[in-house]
């Protein structure tokens, strides 16, 4: 069953361009109004979106031509690093926090990619392998940096209690693993409830995307399925990693118990 789908997917005309304008501005004029001081920041990322999203059409048209194996996972690569750059910003604090992101992401992007492969579920192919592996790394750059960020955030809290342990003689992975199940529920928060609420609160974005490019209901719910479980095991791989290895290091106390 297909359904044909809408002109203004298929291309962009001067009223599709309208819109998209006013629904930016009115967001824009929005942080005017109540004084939110996000204008400039919005407008801007907006732009980059813009930029960044055309560049990478391009390179995916380019690259989905291409047979060579070493180009994809170079490409994947690449993102893999740029992402380490967002954990790195909000992992502020955290030691190592760039290479603690592209670990954990590296980790969890091969473990997934490698399952799907053996299960037939994605094809050594670019137009198969890119787009599922980019879901994946951006899923678990977001979750790495909400670990990295709550990680910070506890050990400021719960400073002195930290202190006494290690003053006593604890190592500072012993002082830290009562934080470990803390960091790693808080930061799956949004994938866990995402995945309770899928298909009676909202409608995902694949699986929209799907229906409104033509694919009947049904099929488009199912590799929704599949990719909001892959998700879902990527993401708490990601952060488990991340934490295990950012945890010792968040307690940077030792100089000041030596003075």
């Amino acid at each position: 069953m297909n359904h044909a789908a809408p002109d203004m997917f298929s291309s962009f005309s001067p009223w599709t361009m309208a819109g998209v304008v006013g629904l930016l501005g009115s967001a824009w004029a929005l942080s005017v109004w109540q004084r939110l001081g996000i204008g400039k920041e919005l407008l801007w990322s907006a732009a980059r979106a813009t930029i960044q999203l055309g560049v990478m059409g391009l390179l995916l048209g380019w690259l989905f031509h291409q047979r060579q194996s070493f180009l994809l996972v170079f490409f994947l690569m690449l993102m893999i690093l740029m992402a380490g750059l967002f954990n790195r910003k909000r992992g502020a604090g955290v030691p190592h926090a760039y290479w603690i992101g592209v670990v954990s992401i590296t980790v969890a992007t091969a473990v997934t990619l490698s399952w799907m492969l053996i299960a037939g579920l994605v094809f050594w192919r670019g137009e198969s392998l890119v787009p599922v592996g980019g879901m994946i790394i951006g899923n678990a750059m977001n979750a790495v940096s909400l670990a990295l960020n709550r990680l910070r955030s506890e050990v400021d809290q719960r400073e002195d209690m930290l202190l006494a342990m290690l003053a006593l003689g604890a190592q500072h992975r012993q002082a830290m693993r009562s934080l470990y199940g803390m960091v790693v529920r808080s930061a799956l928060i949004p994938t866990i409830d995402s995945l309770k609420s899928v298909g009676m609160i909202h409608i995902p974005g694949i699986t929209a995307g799907m229906i409104l490019a033509g694919m009947a209901p049904l099929a488009a719910v199912s590799m929704q399925l599949v990719v909001m479980v892959m998700l879902t095991a990527s993401v708490t791989l990601s952060v488990s990693t991340a934490v295990l290895l950012a945890a010792p290091r968040a307690l940077i106390f030792a100089r000041r118990i030596e003075e």
